[in-house]
């Protein structure tokens, strides 16, 4: 059998120098490996915990105010299938800007104006299928048929627009009197 021979022995002053060593070692060790990865998983925790309270907070105010939306959206609708028999068929827009063209013109004769032209312009397609119809108009005729004219247009069945309007005294070409007036306008409806 053999005996393994003892190691070299620490004296009693390089025994206390590696406890001093590990008493100093020992912590900075524990706080690397242990303390600080403890801390932010805990900070990390932390952040996850409030952004959950947050969230919860959010989704408590929406439905608390489930009943509101609902409210909201009924009227929605209602206003929705108002404004769609306002509007003009959208099946076919160059009709949709013909009737369009018919009513205005019939709402300006029916007030006593004289219509000297009118321009159809190409639709426009806006949002969720509604198309815009566009319509330049010149009538002529006196004040009072003017207003008649746009009371006429704005208790129209279909859902109008007047973006542009101009009046001006009128100058030649039908019989003007002194009272005479020419009425300029851009009207949009609006086809689905």
């Amino acid at each position: 059998m053999r005996t393994i021979a003892p190691g070299p022995v620490l004296s009693s002053r390089d025994r206390r120098a590696v406890r001093v060593g590990l008493l100093i070692v020992a912590p900075a060790v524990a706080h690397g490996f242990v303390v600080r990865p403890y801390v932010a998983s805990t900070l990390a925790l932390r952040d996850e915990v409030r952004g959950q309270y947050a969230l919860m907070a959010r989704e408590e105010e929406a439905l608390a105010t489930v009943s509101a939306m609902r409210a909201d959206t009924r009227s929605t609708e209602i206003a929705t299938s108002r404004a769609a028999t306002r509007a003009y068929d959208a099946s076919d827009t160059a009709l949709a800007t013909a009737a369009l063209d018919r009513d205005v013109t019939a709402a300006l004769h029916d007030a006593g104006l004289t219509v000297q032209r009118v321009e159809m312009r190409d639709s426009v397609a806006r949002r969720s299928g509604l198309h815009e119809l566009t319509i330049d108009i010149r009538a002529q005729g006196d004040f009072e048929a003017i207003l008649d004219a746009l009371t006429r247009l704005e208790r129209n069945a279909r859902l109008l627009n007047v973006s542009r309007f101009g009046i001006e005294k009128a100058i030649g070409g039908a019989p003007a009197s002194a009272d005479s007036l020419s009425f300029v306008a851009v009207i949009h409806g609006y086809a689905k």
